[in-house]
């Protein structure tokens, strides 16, 4: 079948947009499930909740490279990994801050929840996933680590 120019157009016109509207809202679906933890989701969000880094009790620092990957979702990574880093160098600086200060660094996990976390009212980003901020007495710096999953 052949159709004029001018009717031609008119047929194009209506295909391209429904071309064009289904390009675009392909990239809208809801993430699976299993990638995100709670529909209000974590950017901008803050804490001072920081545990004790105690290796003792099986807990392990948690990897934080950035692994390449397809699926769109897999930014997250990249997102707990800067937060993480931004956090520890603001810690530090506080823990140096105290060295300084006091020409030690903090004795204990107590001592430094309230002079560095507390009275410098550092507020650490949430981070994504099971990861939590601990910190190490020992080696006197902040990780982060893999969490225990819950069971729902």
């Amino acid at each position: 079948m052949y159709l004029p120019k001018k009717q031609m157009k008119l047929v194009q016109y209506p295909i391209l947009l429904f071309a064009v509207c289904c390009t675009l809202l392909s990239g809208c679906a809801e993430p699976p499930a299993s990638e995100t933890s709670s529909k209000t989701g974590i950017i901008g969000k803050k804490s001072q909740d920081i545990g004790e880094f105690k290796p003792e009790n099986g807990e392990k620092i948690a990897d934080l490279q950035v692994k390449p990957s397809a699926n769109p979702y897999a930014s997250a990574g990249a997102y707990g990994f800067a937060v993480s880093e931004v956090s520890k160098i603001a810690v530090n600086q506080a823990l140096q801050l105290f060295k300084a200060e006091h020409g030690r660094m903090p004795k204990d996990y107590d001592e430094f929840m309230s002079q560095i976390i507390k009275r410098n009212n550092i507020q650490l980003p949430v981070l994504p996933g099971n990861r939590r901020y601990q910190y190490d007495p020992e080696k006197f710096e902040l990780v982060v680590v893999e969490a225990e999953k819950t069971e729902n």
